[in-house]
């Protein structure tokens, strides 16, 4: 029986192992959105707080590890909404898809970004850099990436923490740009 069928039948040992498999690791990776570490974790504590809630009715058709990170993901782009209303409310109706004058510099900006984000990749360290790619563009659990790098779990964590620590740092000064080019014009290739 797998850990989230244990957890769907109200197995509290089970909800325990996958609070502590995955929250650290959600914190870290809601950082990259958010700005704080104590919105990181108000947001994880509610992500798992509502799979217990709802442990008996829902339905994971990917990894647990795909479905809250999700939803993790969600709920990071919901709460920059929700504060940054102001900057929506005032962008005009043009700003959301109707192309205008600025719609092609929006575009140069946000392949602009997207380089940034690639070279931030490109400038990790090469095992960190590997595993990164592993977990979050395939997206295989630390244990699929353990199996085919001949490394320990635990080892591919740090190397998650490693590339997310340095991803944060290196991005830091553009977290706004790229929300909102991500949230605006999703489409803008």
């Amino acid at each position: 029986m797998t850990l989230l069928n244990k957890v769907s039948k109200g197995d509290l040992t089970a909800y325990h192992i996958l609070f502590k498999r995955y929250f650290s690791d959600m914190c870290n990776f809601l950082l990259l959105y958010l700005h704080s570490r104590d919105i990181c974790e108000e947001i994880a504590l509610d992500i798992f707080a509502w799979l217990w809630e709802k442990r008996d009715s829902i339905e994971i058709k990917t990894s647990v590890r795909n479905f809250i990170f999700s939803a993790a993901k969600n709920k990071a782009i919901t709460r920059y909404r929700k504060e940054q209303l102001h900057i929506f409310s005032s962008l005009s109706d043009s700003e959301f898809g109707i192309p205008d004058e600025r719609h092609g510099e929006l575009i140069l900006e946000n392949r602009e970004l997207r380089e940034m984000i690639q070279k931030a990749i490109d400038d990790l360290p090469e095992k960190s850099k590997q595993v990164y790619l592993m977990a979050w563009e395939e997206n295989l659990s630390y244990k699929e990436i353990a199996l085919k790098l001949d490394l320990s779990p635990k080892t591919v964590e740090n190397h998650i923490g490693i590339a997310l620590r340095k991803l944060r740092e290196s991005l830091k000064p553009y977290y706004k740009q790229i929300f909102l080019l991500v949230l605006i014009l999703p489409y803008a290739e």
